[in-house]
């Protein structure tokens, strides 16, 4: 299965709309970094959001509401993760739980997933029960929308020996004010701090990596994501490189991924001679 450039735009286009679920523009770069560090630890190392007691009773309310035909009572709900993703055109950020519910005429308990959005204080959920299998599955369109995207264990930045820490990303948001005040830039002409730098980096990989790569032509910065769980902490740049490929008249595109934590370039975009493009192939699932 191949996705191109103009594919995975279209496809992010449609996934942000439904995540931000109308999420106001005015969210902030700040807001992120003051949920960021409103993470509270326990002596096990364990993290949940600030304001957790509250949140909880949203979720129950949300899914004993969303699935009163379904669902009895709500058990247990387990904070799961926290991601934020800025670009110039889109601010968003949500936390995900897993709520433990008590569905009627069964007698195991089952699993449900939401999200929280922290700025509007909006609990969602894409999940619906399947009366056959007596399970709640995310909806097939949503499954396939994050079907295409990247395989972060694969490129070396999900899962990682060596995680980042909060305070990586808080100083990674705080680059970003810091250009915008220094240059008087909009939210809407952001780019990370020290950009040239990583696209110093980006372009070494390109020309490595890519034997039919003459040369990069422009290098754009694209979207900056981060990712918190029990388990796990990263977060990574997206670029596009624009680049001049031999015996091609036209400049082609491919997505590379910047690792701050490692502060490598990494790719899964791979060239496809007879469509004389760079796509993202990804194996079918049966």
């Amino acid at each position: 299965m191949k996705f191109s450039i103009h594919s995975l735009f279209l496809s992010f286009a449609l996934f942000s709309a439904v995540v931000v679920s109308a999420q106001e523009k005015s969210v902030q770069i700040e807001d992120f970094i003051a949920e960021h560090q409103g993470f509270e630890g326990n002596e096990a190392g364990e993290i949940t959001p600030i304001n957790i007691k509250a949140i909880n009773k949203r979720i129950k309310f949300f899914i004993e509401a969303r699935y009163s035909n379904i669902v009895e009572s709500t058990r247990n709900i387990i904070w799961d993760s926290y991601k934020t993703f800025l670009s110039p055109s889109h601010l968003y950020h949500y936390h995900s739980f897993i709520a433990q519910v008590k569905v009627k005429e069964l007698d195991r308990l089952k699993y449900v997933e939401v999200r929280y959005n922290p700025y509007l204080k909006r609990v969602t959920g894409d999940f619906v029960w399947i009366p056959e299998d007596e399970e709640f599955y995310l909806i097939d369109e949503k499954e396939k929308k994050k079907d295409k995207g990247p395989d972060l264990l694969e490129l070396n930045i999900a899962n990682q020996e060596q995680k980042s820490v909060i305070s990586d990303f808080v100083s990674e948001h705080q680059g970003f004010l810091d250009i915008m005040e220094s240059k008087g830039l909009k939210t809407s002409e952001i780019v990370p701090l020290n950009v040239l730098e990583i696209n110093k980096t980006i372009r070494t990989f390109v020309e490595s990596t890519y034997s039919n790569v003459e040369f990069v032509r422009n290098i754009i910065w694209d979207s900056y994501s981060t990712f918190i769980s029990p388990f796990d902490k990263f977060h990574y740049h997206n670029f596009i490189a624009q680049v001049k490929v031999k015996d091609v008249n036209r400049l082609k595109y491919l997505e590379v991924f910047y690792n701050p934590k490692s502060e490598k370039a990494t790719s899964d975009f791979v060239w496809i001679e007879s469509d004389e493009e760079f796509f993202r192939v990804k194996e079918a699932k049966e």
